[in-house]
């Protein structure tokens, strides 16, 4: 098997590495990200570096996370809209921090914006074609999702 990172991953070891450690876990019954962690711990573990041991870094990156986690999360009902949508959301293209969040109203008014939050829907819709593409009773939404992205 060849493994690969997926398109905007980043990790200090090879995905091949990674792969086959995760394969060799899961075909063991033993992967989950507890487990994953604990098997890394050992300084000579292939993922070791992968992970971020200093405590104090670590707790501050979990609150980051967490934090932007808080930020994917909130929804806004607007009148144009049938079901609230996310207020929230990343537009590279408008900022020189990566993960600089605006509204989406500020996006959608920022030309560059617009297209940033239009390409990430792409890759979304492409990434969901790619992992559900078995499932036949999936076959018209994907057929249908592969002809928008074609057409793009």
């Amino acid at each position: 098997m060849i493994y690969k990172w997926r398109s905007g991953a980043r990790a200090p070891v090879s995905a091949q590495v990674a792969g086959e450690v995760c394969e060799q876990m899961s075909a063991n019954g033993e992967l989950t990200p507890k487990a994953l962690v604990d098997a890394s711990r050992p300084e000579d573990a292939p993922l070791h570096k992968a992970f971020e041991w200093d405590d104090a870094k670590a707790a501050e990156a979990y609150r980051e996370t967490q934090a932007a986690y808080i930020i994917r999360s909130i929804e806004v009902e607007r009148e144009d809209m049938p079901e609230p949508v996310r207020a929230f959301y990343t537009a590279p293209s408008m900022s020189a921090q990566p993960y600089q969040y605006y509204s989406v109203d500020a996006i959608l008014r920022d030309s560059n914006g617009r297209d940033a939050l239009l390409d990430a829907a792409r890759r979304e819709l492409e990434a969901f074609t790619r992992k559900y593409r078995q499932l036949t009773e999936l076959a018209d939404v994907i057929a249908a999702a592969e002809k928008l992205l074609n057409a793009a």
